[in-house]
């Protein structure tokens, strides 16, 4: 259940900054903030133009890989960021992140869950449903596929498309999701695009319930093809907290995203 594109862009020294904030809005082991498992994007700061489309079980751990915070794993771009960094001082990131009802079983929640399972008698692969895994092969194939077809060449740092179902699935407008990665001053007419770069969001418990509470319109948005007022007037009718209104009021709606 894809529906916010969170937008950031860092140092090399900010890498395990990154990191921490990642896990923090997208742990495996919790139910708040979003699903692990998601598509992330590195692309050119100074560019605004996508290098890597990938795809993560744990959006935070696969970083770690790719930035040589933790041991290199097969497909790690970690070469090409740091040739990237011995040219430019920021380099882009983005997470297409699901709602935490999509989070799949990955080794850090494991112990948790078969614990649960073994109290349950329960099969640990009833705990969580793989679905959201299912959906990030699926939206990188498309991201991918749409990426090729708009410039006729993969993004430079992929040397393959993603999933052939999802190659199949692709609609003229995806390509605006795919710019939505890499193009954050267009964040105001984007929908579906956070206000707030993932640090901040990491920063601040308040930006985060409005971004988990935006996201639920997004996934209407995308899922069904719903207009995004349409979406908004639909959650707002079951919004008993008053979200919506207190992001007006606090004038979050009107916030800059500065990367």
């Amino acid at each position: 259940m894809f529906g916010t594109v969170i937008i950031d862009a860092y140092r090399k020294e900010e890498a395990l900054q990154m990191a921490d904030a990642i896990d923090d809005l997208c742990s495996p082991t919790d139910n708040y903030g979003w699903a692990s498992a998601g598509i992330y994007c590195f692309w050119d700061y100074y560019a605004e133009a996508v290098l890597y489309i990938g795809l993560a079980g744990d959006l935070a751990e696969r970083f770690k890989q790719h930035n040589g915070i933790l041991p290199i794993k097969e497909g790690s771009k970690q070469k090409q960021i740091e040739d990237y960094f011995s040219r430019n001082e920021r380099l882009g990131y983005t997470i297409f992140v699901q709602s935490p009802l999509s989070q799949p079983l990955v080794h850090r929640n494991r112990k948790v869950h078969e614990k649960f399972a073994k109290q349950q008698n329960s099969p640990i692969e009833d705990m969580l449903s793989e679905q959201g895994r299912d959906d990030i092969k699926r939206v990188e194939g498309i991201l991918i596929e749409s990426f090729r077809r708009k410039y006729g060449h993969f993004p430079l740092w992929n040397s393959m498309g993603g999933s052939m179902v999802g190659q199949t699935k692709v609609m003229g407008n995806n390509i605006n999701i795919v710019n939505s990665f890499c193009q954050p001053d267009n964040y105001a007419i984007n929908p579906i695009v956070s206000r707030s770069t993932i640090r901040e969001l990491s920063r601040n418990p308040e930006w985060e319930w409005y971004e988990n509470y935006l996201h639920a319109a997004r996934m209407n948005l995308l899922i069904l093809g719903m207009e995004y007022d349409e979406t908004l007037e639909f959650i707002n009718k079951n919004d008993t907290l008053g979200t919506y209104e207190r992001m007006k009021k606090r004038g979050y709606l009107r916030k800059r995203l500065i990367v």
